[in-house]
């Protein structure tokens, strides 16, 4: 890298794109949104699809390109932008400003800062989210044997959706300088899968509205060993919405 492509210019913080890890342990949850809650989220140009969405907890070692380990949450709904459908995520949180940076910078992703617990012993796991000292997400399960191949299958291609990502970044002067919808395709190879029987429940706080989308409910918890790459994207839309801030 002859010229730095993130900040700070002296010392960047991310080098271009893909980004990958190995050994990166996924905690997947599949969920109903709550009725009518994805249309009220979703920004412009994007409209809901059909499907489920997915909760996961992810904990990241270090990374190739020398990432201190972090972990994330995620909330993935699936929708639709023209003839493109894939998932979008209205909330997602880090917990190091490593991670956060460069999703935000990059592809758009909504991440904000949070302690985010991914903890498992035999076959019990833990994970929870909290932030500005309320806690907002927490989940306990219990692991029952390898995923079934049929199940990997139907995992297999709901993770080959792409993320479609709202790009927005203001101007110096309070308007919008980059409106966008970018397209971003992770790579997964699955080492270990298995699977188990989860709870879960959401919380609403001043800051957050993570249960307006996530409701309180128990369903099938998959555990996932993998190596994870995000390579280039692409901006896929934009938006002529110049409106100022």
């Amino acid at each position: 890298m002859t010229q730095p492509i993130s900040m700070p210019w002296s010392k960047p913080i991310f080098p271009p794109l893909p980004h990958s890890w190995r050994g990166v342990r996924i905690a997947a949850l599949p969920f109903a949104p709550r009725p009518g809650s994805v249309e009220r989220i979703l920004p412009p140009g994007m409209e809901p699809a059909e499907g489920p969405g997915v909760l996961t907890l992810l904990c990241y070692p270090e990374s190739d390109f020398q990432l201190h380990p972090f972990n994330e949450f995620v909330v993935m709904v699936p929708v639709r932008v023209d003839d493109v459908v894939g998932t979008y995520i209205p909330h997602i949180y880090v917990n190091t400003d490593e991670a956060l940076i460069p999703g935000r910078e990059i592809a758009g992703f909504p991440k904000l800062l949070a302690e985010v617990r991914w903890e498992r012993e035999g076959a019990s796991f833990r994970g929870s989210v909290t932030r500005w000292g309320e806690c907002i997400f927490e989940v306990e399960g219990e692991l029952q044997g390898p995923l079934p191949e049929a199940v990997a299958n139907a995992q297999r291609e709901s993770a080959s959706r792409p993320s479609l990502n709202y790009k927005l970044i203001p101007d110096p002067a309070g308007g919008i300088a980059i409106e966008e919808i970018t397209k971003t395709q992770l790579e997964i190879v699955a080492r270990e899968q298995e699977i188990g029987q989860a709870r879960f429940r959401a919380r609403t706080t001043p800051w957050d509205a993570l249960a307006d989308v996530v409701p309180d409910a128990e369903g099938p918890l998959i555990v996932v060993l993998s190596d994870n790459t995000i390579p280039a994207g692409e901006t896929l839309k934009q938006i002529k919405r110049k409106a100022t801030a």
